[in-house]
């Protein structure tokens, strides 16, 4: 956190600026933006898309598979969206 306000003071923000800036941040843009670039908010690691197949029984006797998939994290196993 310091450093973002290092980083807002470097720009000239005033501490009210800054104060007002950060009271706007939300918890879920956070974790959206993370997501959306492939990071983890819980753990920090890669994201990434885990694909695969789920078999759906039968149409007119030949098996029938859908294709699945899921944003996972490489580090924690969390899946997302919860």
């Amino acid at each position: 956190m310091y450093d973002l306000i290092n980083i807002l003071e470097i720009n000239n923000y005033s501490p009210l600026e800054i104060v007002e800036l950060l009271n706007n941040i939300d918890r879920n843009d956070i974790e959206d933006y993370a997501i959306e670039n492939g990071i983890c908010p819980k753990c920090l690691s890669e994201v990434v898309i885990h694909v695969w197949k789920e078999a759906r029984g039968e149409a007119w006797g030949v098996p029938v598979e859908e294709e699945m998939s899921e944003f996972l994290c490489e580090g924690c196993g969390r899946v997302y969206p919860e």
